[in-house]
């Protein structure tokens, strides 16, 4: 029998299994190029999720590194310590704390990571300057967010298609909130960061079908689960409808791939 208290880790599972394959491994993997981790390097990974920056650099910093994943649900830490396997000689450890006031030491790493978790926090401004807190001068950031809504068409489609129906999908906007390359710049360079550039980076979201899209957002996106549970029984078969014809103009030879931009800062610590 489980225990009482026992964590429910069930957003978690589909957090890893919808949204981590769907909307940020793709993307992740070409970002992260951008700061090169190698060996001995010590990591942090803010608002690490399941563990998808240790995935992608544990390897790149052994001999002799460290990576920290930091989350404030316990869940997601829950998740990602029985995913991610650690290779020889490279320390990875989670750390269940908040974005604001981590538990680390200043000037400790020299690389930081932010995938998709700045706009999330209660207060971006905060986050960014305790990321600079604890990296090394010169240490460089890199952090990346969701670009305007209308930047990002299959949720574009969503919310739109909720709206028709009297919907109301405003906390889906959450993701979208630091979708201005004027807007996050300033932010990293208040927090003291410099040598600040963001790019748009280009890409789509490769599923089979609208529907697929869909579920992987009912099933592992919170705000968009909400908005869509509140879809009315009767409209749902409607609203596939009209999705599969949003989606129509970015069907490719495998299933369709609608335009999914991100924003990409890099900064060095000062």
């Amino acid at each position: 029998m489980e225990p009482a208290n026992a964590l429910d880790t069930t957003a978690a599972e589909a957090y890893e299994k919808f949204i981590l394959p769907t909307f940020m491994l793709p993307l992740g993997k070409e970002a992260i190029e951008l700061v090169a981790p190698g060996p001995g390097e010590n990591v942090l990974d803010v608002a690490c999720g399941t563990g998808l920056v240790a995935r992608l650099v544990a390897q790149r910093v052994a001999p002799g590194g460290a990576v920290r994943g930091l989350d404030f649900d316990p869940a997601m830490l829950a998740v990602a310590g029985e995913l991610v396997e650690c290779p020889p000689r490279v320390d990875l450890s989670w750390h269940c704390a908040s974005a604001l006031s981590m538990p680390f030491d200043d000037d400790l790493f020299d690389v930081a990571f932010c995938l998709h978790g700045l706009q999330f926090l209660p207060d971006c401004a905060a986050g960014l300057a305790e990321m600079h807190r604890v990296m090394k001068p010169g240490a460089r950031l890199l952090v990346t967010v969701w670009s305007a809504i209308e930047r990002c068409k299959g949720h574009h489609a969503v919310m739109r298609g909720l709206e028709r129906r009297q919907v109301d999908p405003t906390p889906m906007l959450k993701a979208f909130a630091l979708g201005e390359p004027g807007q996050l710049e300033a932010l990293a360079s208040n927090a003291g960061f410099h040598d600040v550039s963001v790019r748009r980076m280009g890409g789509s979201v490769r599923v089979p079908s609208a529907r697929h899209f869909v579920d992987a957002l009912a099933a592992g996106a919170v705000a968009a689960r909400h908005a869509l549970a509140r879809l009315p029984e009767h409209q749902r078969a409607a609203f596939m409808d009209e999705m599969s014809e949003a989606f129509r103009p970015y069907a490719d030879h495998g299933g369709v791939a609608p335009p999914n931009e991100q924003l990409v800062l890099v900064a060095r610590a000062g």
